[in-house]
Formats: structure tokens, sequence, C-alpha cells
């Protein structure tokens, strides 16, 4: 059995809490005892004052010319650094407009070389489709003049039929001696009846084939 010595010799250094410095949280509101509370102001001597001012005068003074010397080191090294890089774009500047300049003649040498071939070949096009029109209009022509002819050759072999004054009279009498009706007349039975006096009488050939039916 544990004696109750020995069992608080062995919690001893559990139950021990040590005082540490702390803060209050910001978020805690101000104690009731000091809420009502007005901080003394300080008093300070005339000499203390004067002092205090010339010091602070004096850190303004020293602070206004360390960041004076800052900034006109940080001009001039911005001033070098401006020129330098000034000289830099300059220089990749006239690079870049060499290489532009390059590839543009290289661009145009290509294109100048795509614009010859395309004009060589819609000329060759040009003069085949010239070609074949030229072959279908000499054709077109050849078969005018063909016609033409036919169209003559008919025209001189009616002309012996023609009719001149040398040979006027000569048709007069040719056609006061062979008259010709040209009337003539079809029946229900389909029978054609030539001439304006021609009498209705069937041939024998058509009363057998009547007689027949």
């Amino acid at each position: 059995m544990i004696s109750s010595s020995s069992f608080l010799k062995r919690t001893w250094p559990v139950v021990i809490q040590r005082a540490e410095a702390h803060r209050k949280p910001r978020w805690l509101p101000v104690a009731k005892s000091k809420i009502y509370r007005i901080p003394k102001r300080p008093e300070i001597s005339i000499e203390e004052r004067l002092e205090l001012k010339r010091i602070n005068n004096n850190y303004k003074t020293q602070i206004r010319a360390i960041r004076r010397f800052y900034y006109e080191d940080m001009i001039k090294e911005k001033s070098t650094l401006d020129s330098a890089s000034s000289e830099m774009s300059q220089r990749l500047e006239a690079e870049e407009w060499a290489r532009c300049v390059e590839l543009n003649d290289q661009w145009n040498a290509k294109l100048a070389a795509e614009r010859d071939e395309r004009r060589r070949r819609e000329l060759a096009e040009m003069e085949e489709y010239t070609l074949k029109r030229m072959e279908t209009k000499d054709k077109e022509l050849r078969e005018k003049i063909a016609r033409a002819s036919e169209a003559i050759r008919r025209e001189k072999e009616l002309s012996a039929t023609f009719i001149t004054p040398e040979t006027l009279d000569e048709a007069i009498d040719r056609a006061l001696g062979n008259i010709q009706d040209y009337n003539y007349a079809i029946d229900l039975q389909g029978n054609k009846y030539v001439g304006r006096d021609t009498s209705i009488t069937p041939t024998k050939e058509k009363e057998t084939a009547s007689s027949k039916h």
C-alpha cells in the first residue's frame, strides 16, 4: 500500500504552477477598476523640453540629409542604368530591326517566286483557253462556210427553173397550156377527189371493195 507522503512526493511536480509574465489579450475589455481612472500628465521642465526639442530637430535634420543622400544616389544610379538600358535597348532594337528586314526580304522573295509561278501557270492556262476558243471559232466558221456553200449550190440548181424576163412569155404559154387544179376533197370513206369540177364517181376497185364489205 502506497503511503500518503510518497504519493505527494510523486505528484508534487504536477501540481506546481509557475507564475509567468503575461499580457492581457487585445480583445478583452478594460478592467472595471481602470474605466474612470485618468492618468496624470507628466510634468517636464523647460530645460528638458528644450533639450528634447533640440534632439528632435537634430534627428529630423539628420534623417532629411540621409534621405536626400539616398535620393540623389538613387537618381544617379537610375540615370546610369537608364543610359545603359537605353544603349542596350537601342542595340536590341537595331538587331530586331535588322532581323525583321531580313525576314521581310525572305518573305518578299518567296512571295515573288510564288507570284511568278502563278503568273506562268495563269499564262499557260490562258494560252490553252485562247487556242481552244480559236479552234472552236475556226470550226464554227468552216461549218458556216460549208452551209453557205451548200445553200449557194442549191440556189444555183434551182436558178435553172427561175422565170427571167427572157423566159417570161414561154412560161406564160406553158402555164396556159397546162392548167392544173390543186383543189381536192375527201369523203367519209377517205376517198380523195382532185379538182374543182371532178365528178364523184368511185373507181371499179373501190366498188369491188365496197361490195365485199
